[in-house]
């Protein structure tokens, strides 16, 4: 019965856990390119329990708080004693000179909690991640220990070791080189072969491209007609649950980029344009 605010669009993983919970779901209004707008957070903090935001290379939209936003929104959280729980897995992938910021950096009440894995950047597979509670560890741990009992020490060793010699700081570089490789490659190429209106936002980490085509495409059907292709999107209309970003869509630049690639975004933007 709890309120979360989040962005919109957001994670349909989330939307589901949240469904699961029994929590109702208030959409914050997203800019694209710097998240969620402090402004419309501080309108609704009477009516909320607690905040869940991707700060760094959003997923869908690849969007970055600044520093200034991450620390309002930690202030004006922190005068209504509301926790924002804070999904950090993208912030090791950015492209410019350093990382950015977590909200956990302006935190100075212990109400954020600011998690972070492996599972973008190794493999999801290993399920290794963590988390800074700060005021709320106690009750995290017995969380954690009435859902998972203990977790598989051999993964957590072996990653560990991994970290321990800067050999994760080599992947991460090369990683990031490859990705941002990628994100230009797919922008030239929708460029290229998209209708001319087509929207595109320039990421600036992580691996997910947010795109807005013409209001006469439904992406939902345009993801059966590309699925006919063995191409694979992400409609808009699953990351809300608003009726909203019908005409909006997910791309994931995080495979190696070949000239495969490339002639499957020149067929999709075939199909779009059939489908005006």
């Amino acid at each position: 019965g709890d309120t979360v605010a989040v962005e919109s669009p957001v994670y349909f993983g989330l939307l589901q856990l949240a469904n699961s919970l029994g929590l109702r779901v208030l959409e914050l209004p997203t800019s694209p390119v710097t998240g969620v707008e402090p402004d419309a957070l501080r309108r609704v903090l009477p009516q909320i329990n607690a905040c869940l935001l991707i700060s760094n290379f959003n997923n869908p939209t690849g969007s970055c708080m600044p520093d200034e936003h991450k620390k309002a929104v930690v202030d004006m959280l922190a005068e209504y004693e509301i926790p924002l729980i804070e999904d950090d897995l993208y912030g090791d992938l950015f492209f410019g000179n350093s990382r950015p910021k977590p909200c956990k950096a302006f935190d100075r009440k212990g109400l954020v909690l600011w998690c972070g894995a492996v599972s973008k950047t190794l493999a999801p597979g290993y399920r290794v991640g963590w988390i800074a509670p700060g005021k709320y560890k106690d009750a995290i741990i017995r969380q954690k220990n009435i859902h998972l009992v203990s977790t598989p020490a051999l993964n957590q060793e072996a990653i560990a070791n991994f970290m321990e010699n800067d050999r994760y700081e080599n992947h991460l570089r090369k990683l990031r080189h490859e990705l941002h490789t990628n994100s230009i490659h797919f922008a030239h190429s929708i460029m290229n072969y998209f209708p001319e209106n087509t929207k595109v936002v320039t990421p600036q980490g992580g691996f997910m491209l947010w795109m807005e085509l013409d209001n006469r495409i439904d992406t939902t059907k345009l993801y059966y007609r590309a699925m006919q292709k063995k191409i694979s999107i992400a409609p808009g209309r699953m990351f809300t649950l608003q009726e909203q970003y019908n005409n909006c869509m997910r791309l994931s630049y995080g495979q190696r980029w070949t000239p495969f690639i490339e002639e499957r975004l020149k067929l999709l933007g075939d199909i779009v344009k059939k489908s005006l």
